[in-house]
């Protein structure tokens, strides 16, 4: 890929800023733009495009469902049609509604409602008209209303769409007889039915131009979004540059002067010690622990920004060899304090990973246990649970705690929570492992209470 993109691309990314934008920049008019900001209503919550169209649909569908029972019920009202104006009343409340679930986010709850309350609002009310006034033919409009709202692919929501105003269709013969008492005069039948074939063209047609105009509109969205994403790829692979060169200056043009510094600290020390007095001796020392120490940093550093770089193909690590390894490197230090290291259920054999990565993860996790410890016998325990897509690994040591308050702060780079003459070390450690985590697409966090031990506890995941 390459590393720029070309004019009408970028333009493509600093043109598209929404639908929303888009609309009020082509139409100032105050109308226009409250009509448009009601078809939005619920859209802008939602990150994917395709459904943000179907939200807009919906809100469409149910402003011209509210504008066309209106018209009728002032007819009802004219009339005098009690019955008949309560249930237009309440398909119009039921209308505003869908656009106000949209608003709160039951987006899915609001599509369903809409389904179900226009097709029983119409069955009624065909029902009281009475034949003449062709009020059920809105059942052929209603069939076309799931494909509308709904992607082809929710097989399940669209076939129950469709089915329902076919069932009413069916049942309409055998229920209209009980309310012919209740039906309206023919002259007045005939009325209905020349403003519903009317009402009925326009809300299919304007339905149809819709879904066109927002599948334009959604298709661009999406032109933008990968044109991003290639903007977003190609600043990626220049920061991967600058990193690896990043690293390359740490490695070579740092580490040099600074190994230089403590050689020679050291050559002061060993052949001139007793020329020093003691302060002098004492000033030497600390230099050569500074050079050290800023030696580690060095590493440590060097190691986060390598991570995910330059890596072999990643391959099946069985974690009970990874423990193993880790303790037997630390058996002199295990037995220095009394400690032990324990597996209480045999680790599983991760697939595509890094050994050296994982190997980080436990070492480091193992050894700031025993290093924050100040039991007579520190010990660590490692336990595993698995769940679909994860394992979840648990480190837990009998060590001296961590605060709760520290919960996202620890795992940041050079976050210390103790002092450097009290507990050795960098900073960068748990940093470090939350990245490797990360980059296995898993998480890492700890339970802990001061003085009664912590357990880190983090996910791999499975494939």
């Amino acid at each position: 890929m390459s590393d720029s993109l070309n004019a009408n691309e970028i333009s493509l990314v600093e043109d598209s800023s929404g639908f929303e934008e888009r609309v009020l920049a082509n139409n100032q008019n105050p109308l226009t733009s409250t009509f448009n900001a009601l078809l939005n209503i619920g859209a802008n919550a939602v990150d994917h495009h395709n459904q943000q169209k179907y939200i807009r649909i919906t809100n469409f569908l149910a402003l011209n469902t509210f504008v066309g029972t209106f018209i009728y019920l002032s007819i009802a009202l004219f009339w005098e049609k009690w019955y008949w104006f309560s249930s237009l009343a309440a398909l119009c409340i039921l209308s505003l509604g869908v656009i106000g679930l949209n608003a709160l986010g039951k987006v899915n709850v609001s599509r369903i409602i809409f389904i179900l309350s226009i097709n029983s609002f119409v069955f009624l009310n065909a029902l009281l008209v009475g034949p003449a006034g062709s009020v059920q033919n809105y059942f052929m409009v209603f069939v076309i209303v799931p494909l509308l709202i709904y992607d082809i692919r929710e097989v399940g929501v669209v076939l129950f769409g469709i089915l329902l105003p076919a069932l009413l269709i069916y049942f309409y013969d055998f229920a209209s007889p009980l309310f012919k008492e209740h039906n309206f005069l023919p002259e007045q039948q005939l009325l209905l039915h020349k403003i519903g074939v009317v009402i009925q063209m326009l809300l299919t047609l304007l339905g149809v131009y819709q879904l066109a105009r927002y599948s334009k509109i959604t298709e661009a969205d999406l032109e933008a979004s990968n044109a991003q994403m290639m903007l977003q790829t190609a600043e990626l692979k220049r920061s991967n540059s600058d990193l690896e060169q990043f690293a390359y200056i740490i490695s070579h043009d740092l580490k040099t002067p600074v190994r230089n510094i403590s050689s020679f600290m050291n050559l002061l020390m060993n052949k001139h010690s007793a020329e020093l007095n003691a302060e002098a001796r004492e000033f030497v020392g600390y230099s050569h622990q500074g050079a050290k120490r800023l030696e580690r940093l060095i590493d440590d550093v060097l190691a986060y920004c390598r991570i995910g770089t330059n890596l072999p193909r990643p391959i099946p690590v069985n974690l009970n060899d990874v423990v193993n390894t880790i303790r037997f490197e630390m058996r002199e230090r295990l037995a220095g304090v009394n400690g032990k290291i324990n597996i209480n259920k045999e680790l599983p054999q991760v697939n595509n990973v890094h050994a050296s990565l994982i190997y980080h993860i436990f070492q480091n996790l193992i050894s700031n246990g025993l290093k924050f410890n100040k039991s007579d016998a520190p010990e660590i325990n490692i336990n595993w649970t698995n769940s679909l897509n994860y394992y979840t690994f648990s480190i837990h040591d009998n060590g001296i705690g961590i605060s709760q308050e520290y919960s996202t702060t620890i795992f940041q780079m050079f976050k210390r929570l103790h002092n450097e003459t009290d507990y050795d070390g960098t900073g960068i450690g748990l940093a470090i492992c939350k990245k490797i985590v990360e980059y296995y697409h898993g998480e890492i966090w700890f339970d802990s209470s001061e003085q009664k031990g912590t357990t880190f506890y983090f996910t791999i995941r499975k494939f």
